[in-house]
């Protein structure tokens, strides 16, 4: 067996410090891959696979990327959830004495990606730590390394579980980590619907002793107390694992300077909505696609900066509960509504600020270059004009917001000061730094600039003095500079010439004096190169300084670039201001869809929603398509806008605090955890009969429909009684089962609505009003004509429909499903469609018009005479 060469040896070495991620090892300008990776690599990246020593015995699988295009194969294995190190040289090839040397560079996870390029700029990207001491005892930590953002918290009751995989389900992480393989296990069903995710259980965990160090090691000495973490330790316990796994990965910033201050958090301190909640509302994605687009989020989304969608994002998801934080945020929409020419003003400036949160990040890594901070120094010119905006406001959130955003004259002074407007990408090959800065940079420069002109004067010189008038001056990196003479003037070339290289038709030469001029040449660019590096590590370093007063910066320029957004949007889509009701009323004048409103093909039918003590549970009928579905789901989305702080999709809005909202719409199954529709319906409604309080909104559409008529009525019922009775909250419940209109005046709280329709023969029109009563029908056989259903089968079911309806009654019953199998149809379907088929089959072009009056009254008598034979039977 052959021996392994000295570079292979150094790739296996650091291989076998890292076997469970991707290893690009640098090779000149190519990324590869070896063995197991380059095998795997290249099925993933769609890259062709080669080898290595291909002559051998043992041919060595290799995959390679070129460097200047590796960051597009980087982002799609992240996005397939490996773990990938990044080897480059750290010296040139040319300086190396034997083998180049390599170090790691970059460790990156899914879970723990801070490059821009990489993410998403709408949405964090979070790394999670679940950990679980018992069947009722869950902790959980979320950080986002790109953003700073750390937080923690944990639950001990009976339903622990449920709600900590709630919240998985809303986070989509990129990476959960968890502390043993029975939870990975269930993690990994919570985030399926992210396939990218990568889930594994931990090798470090820290005790808690390591856990307290840990933590006031990275943020003050008080964080543990005033937090009281004494009393949440777990969730202490899975902070600590995070840092220690970002420790291990070698992204733990060097100042320690990065993370915002710990925060301790629990989803009862904002409306509750869960995943399943907002899944079928599709606040923050479609249920279609799983995209943003079609969902609320996007449609309401007006903001200038990625920090402002971020945070935008967490407010549709978590709406507040306390009334004076949310007028707050109203009092801004009024104003800013109100002066739109502020607003547009406003909104130009935010659009020239750059993403200073991931900026924050990548300074803390120190990943910054020159032209980063030259538009981070862009930036900051735009905070005072943004500042003096939001302090002429009336508004106090305003004015609050604005007092808090840091000045950063200093820093912006410092920067435009020292580098040039347009400064290149590298940072090793100088031109960063303006003259006037530094006395060193500019002498250098003036050396390294005047040896051009030396050159110049050299070789004219040259070509005087030896009569050769092809002499030339070059320069390459492999031999430095050089004097080159063609071979027919090899004669003239004088004798201080030393021989440097020969080529085919000239020979290159050296003096003492082109080497002195190189070396002072050469030697002012490295020393230049060095120094204007060293000054920049100097500036980086000043500018890290201030990373605490940038991320504040950044967060009051989010929460403003919500507002203003809010206020945009509800400029354009004319919404309201809620009032909030301290009694409990939900009373809404023309309400909207927001969505549907700006998809629908045809206008959209406002409608008016009230709810109250006396009526807090609205039955509501009518026939699929006319609009029940819309309808309730409004009455979720206009509170969870009011809450969050925005305007609303109607009219008038009179609203109440709403402590939790539960939607359960349509049917779906779960068939990778082995459940069924009906299942997963039961599932959600037990969830909802168990949290539910008189201050939640609950809405249940068709419930029931997933078994049989007779359970699932008798389902749908008991469901109504007990919130009717036991939970009162106020509820919108959508059903087929009309037998459930009975039960207004019968039990407390229940007022009966209906989708208005209007018939037209066999047509019927939805006008999609809603109106106080019950449907008489449902009107399936009209729907179904809508959908194009063949004719036939159409004629058929509302023969069917009718001996339906005759046994009905003669059985005093009134549901479709629990009624005896009919006969054989009794009129004569088989003559009226072949009369059918004959009218579909005339030409009528080739006819004249006389034929034509005669072929119908020919067809009409046809049916005419059916009709008779129908009666006489």
């Amino acid at each position: 067996m052959s021996k392994a060469s000295p570079m292979m040896e150094q790739y296996k070495s650091i291989k076998a410090r890292h076997p469970d991620k991707l290893l690009l090892f640098q090779v000149g300008d190519f990324y590869e891959l070896f063995y197991e990776d380059a095998e795997l690599a290249a099925k993933e990246m769609e890259i062709a696979l080669t080898s290595r020593d291909g002559g051998s015995d043992n041919p060595i699988p290799l995959a390679g990327v070129p460097i200047h295009s590796a960051e597009n194969y980087l982002n799609r294995l992240l996005a397939k959830g490996y773990k990938i190190v990044v080897c480059d040289q750290v010296e040139q090839a040319s300086q190396a004495k034997g083998l180049v040397r390599r170090e790691i560079t970059r460790i990156l996870t899914p879970g723990t990606i801070t490059d821009q390029e990489m993410l998403e700029e709408s949405r964090n990207n979070y790394l999670t730590v679940v950990m679980a001491e018992n069947s009722n005892y869950y902790g959980l930590a979320v950080v986002d390394v790109s953003t700073g953002d750390f937080k923690v918290t944990e639950n001990k009751s009976d339903a622990a579980w449920e709600i900590i995989a709630d919240e998985l389900r809303r986070l989509q992480p990129a990476e959960v980590l968890c502390n043993t393989e029975e939870l990975e296990m269930h993690c990994r069903k919570q985030v399926d619907v992210n396939k990218s995710s990568l889930v594994e259980t931990l090798t470090n965990i820290p005790d808690l002793s390591e856990t307290k160090a840990l933590i006031n090691e990275q943020w003050s000495k008080d964080t543990w107390q005033k937090l009281d973490l004494d009393s949440y330790p777990l969730a202490a316990k899975c902070a600590a694992a995070a840092l220690t796994y970002l420790e291990l990965l070698q992204q733990l910033p060097p100042d320690g300077k990065h993370f915002h201050e710990l925060e301790l958090y629990f989803n009862y301190k904002n409306m509750i909505i869960d995943s399943i909640t907002s899944r079928n509302l599709e606040l923050t994605q479609s249920i279609r696609d799983g995209s943003r687009q079609g969902s609320l989020l996007a449609l309401i989304d007006r903001c200038m900066t990625g920090m402002g969608r971020r945070l935008l994002r967490r407010w549709v998801e978590q709406p507040l509960l306390e009334q004076g934080k949310i007028e707050a945020r109203l009092d801004v929409l009024s104003e800013l509504q109100n002066k739109p020419l502020l607003r547009r003003d406003l909104r130009k400036k935010l659009q020239d600020i750059f993403d200073l949160e991931r900026f924050c990040s990548r300074l803390s890594y120190q990943r910054v270059n020159a032209r980063d901070l030259v538009a981070l120094k862009n930036t900051l010119r735009q905070l005072d004009p943004v500042k003096e905006i939001a302090l002429n406001c009336d508004s106090e959130l305003l004015k609050e917001i604005a007092a808090q955003i840091p000045s950063f004259d200093e820093l912006i002074g410092r920067v435009d000061k020292a580098l040039v407007e347009d400064p290149p990408l590298s940072l090793k090959e100088g031109g960063l730094f303006k003259t006037g800065y530094n006395q060193e940079v500019d002498s250098l420069k003036t050396t390294a600039n005047e040896g051009n002109t030396l050159l110049l004067d050299f070789e004219q010189k040259e070509r005087a003095r030896t009569g050769i008038k092809s002499l030339r001056v070059g320069y390459n990196r492999n031999f430095g500079y050089y004097i080159e003479i063609t071979k027919t003037n090899l004669e003239l070339a004088p004798p201080e010439y030393h021989r440097k290289q020969t080529l085919i038709n000239a020979e290159r030469f050296t003096t003492e004096e082109l080497n002195r001029m190189e070396e002072q040449i050469i030697g002012a660019r490295d020393k230049l190169a060095a120094l204007e590096y060293s000054l920049f590590e100097e500036l980086r370093d000043f500018v890290s300084n201030h990373t605490g007063e940038l991320l504040a910066a950044a967060h009051e320029l989010a929460r403003l670039d919500c507002l203003q957004g809010l206020a945009e949007t509800a400029e354009i889509h004319n919404y309201c201001r809620p009032v909030f009701s301290g009694k409990g009323n939900m009373s809404v004048k023309q309400a909207r869809h927001p969505v549907v409103e700006q998809l629908a093909f045809e206008r959209f039918v406002p409608n008016d929603i009230t709810i109250n003590r006396d009526r807090y549970l609205l039955v509501i009928t009518g026939p699929n398509m006319a609009g029940k579905s819309t309808y309730i789901r409004s009455a979720a989305l206009v509170a969870i806008m009011a809450q969050m702080g925005s305007f609303t999709p109607a009219d008038k809005a009179e609203v109440p605090i709403i402590d939790r909202i539960f939607a359960r719409v349509g049917a779906s199954d779960d068939l990778s955890r082995g459940h069924s529709t009906f299942m997963v319906e039961m599932q959600e409604t037990a969830a909802i009969l168990r949290d539910s309080t008189p201050d939640s909104l609950i809405i249940l559409d068709e419930i029931g429909r997933g078994t049989s008529t007779y359970d699932g009525m008798s389902i749908a019922r008991s469901v109504l009684e007990y919130i009717s009775k036991k939970i009162k909250a106020k509820t919108l419940f959508s059903t087929h089962y009309h037998e459930l209109t009975e039960l207004e005046g019968e039990l407390p709280g229940i007022k009966n609505y209906t989708m208005a329709v209007k018939e037209k023969g066999k047509e019927v029109i939805f006008l999609r009003q809603i109106i106080p009563g019950k449907a008489d029908k449902s009107y399936g056989i009209n729907v179904a004509r809508l959908a194009g259903v063949p004719l036939e089968v159409l004629v058929r079911a509302e023969t069917i429909l009718t001996e339906l309806e005759l046994a009905a009654s003669n059985a005093s019953e009134q549901q479709l499903s629990l009624l005896p199998m009919v006969s054989e149809p009794v009129s004569n379907h088989e003559a009226e469609m072949a009369v059918i088929e004959e009218l579909k089959d005339l030409d009528l072009n080739r006819m004249t018009p006389l034929e034509a009056i005669q072929k119908m009254y020919d067809l009409q008598k046809q049916l005419q005479e059916i009709d008779t034979e129908d009666d006489k039977e």
